[in-house]
């Protein structure tokens, strides 16, 4: 890579379904990226139920080769890039990411595993899925769900790097969705989190997502970052831009971020 701090974490148009239609494509990121000296790895939402259900999906049907040669083409030209995938994690799907792992795995530059829904149709990292999902199911059972899964997914070992590892929060705070008295929001179960992530040897994001919505803090927070990093905890950044005017103005933050790191 030539520059010195990365965002390990931005969304492009097609490639992400949550990007609008006039959002950012490759080249606008590289345009940036060059400009701010800094390198930009590409980490498009994989979401297996719907690569393999969904005709609309953009990764139906094998495109993920498409992707791959899009992103070398751009390659030849800038060194400051690197292909990547958000693929999500489904406990009844983990022999099918285990051979996608083994297929793609090296063809990959980065990969990052990521929770945004466990029941289909109900994505806890959208307002509306969310409220559908507490339609549903009461809230302490989807926190402790959340939580259930996230162990699974670290335990399992599939990914070498997990992405926002508490965005169950993104919601559900005391600015948006309150938590109920039953709920256990606490710092805890995020560092026992973090921990098994040490313990396997994964990497953590420090995720700048959540300064977009009404939490306004990182994913961890910064505190549970600086507990986490004193125990070893290996950490990546990236600001989850969907957006160019989001990526251009978190720029700053992110390379705060990997000082703030680097003095840990």
């Amino acid at each position: 890579m030539r520059f010195k701090f990365t965002d390990y974490h931005v969304h492009t148009k097609p490639w992400s379904v949550d990007v609008a239609e006039e959002g950012p494509t490759f080249e606008d990121y590289i345009r940036v990226a060059e400009e701010q000296q800094i390198n930009v790895c590409f980490l498009d939402h994989y979401e297996l139920h719907y690569v393999e259900n969904d005709k609309t999906n953009p990764f139906y049907n094998g495109k993920i080769d498409d992707y791959l040669e899009e992103i070398d083409i751009y390659k030849e030209t800038y060194d400051f890039i690197l292909s990547g995938l958000e693929v999500d994690y489904y406990k009844d799907k983990e022999i099918k990411l285990m051979e996608f792992m083994d297929d793609y795995g090296e063809e990959l530059d980065f990969i990052g595993g990521s929770i945004h829904e466990w029941i289909i149709g109900y994505p806890i990292t959208t307002k509306a899925g969310l409220t559908k999902l507490l339609e549903k199911l009461p809230m302490r059972q989807i926190i402790d769900d959340y939580f259930e899964l996230s162990t699974k997914m670290i335990n399992s070992q599939i990914f070498k790097n997990i992405c926002h590892i508490d965005t169950i929060f993104r919601y559900i705070n005391n600015n948006e969705f309150i938590p109920t008295d039953d709920c256990d929001i606490s710092h805890d179960r995020v560092i026992d989190l973090g921990r098994l992530c040490i313990k396997n040897r994964i990497k953590i994001e420090l995720n700048l997502s959540g300064l977009r919505f009404p939490i306004k803090r990182t994913f961890p927070s910064m505190d549970v970052m600086k507990q986490l990093k004193k125990e070893g905890a290996g950490f990546f950044v990236g600001s989850d831009s969907h957006s160019l005017d989001y990526f251009k103005d978190k720029i700053p933050k992110l390379i705060d971020a990997y000082k703030l790191l680097n003095q840990i």
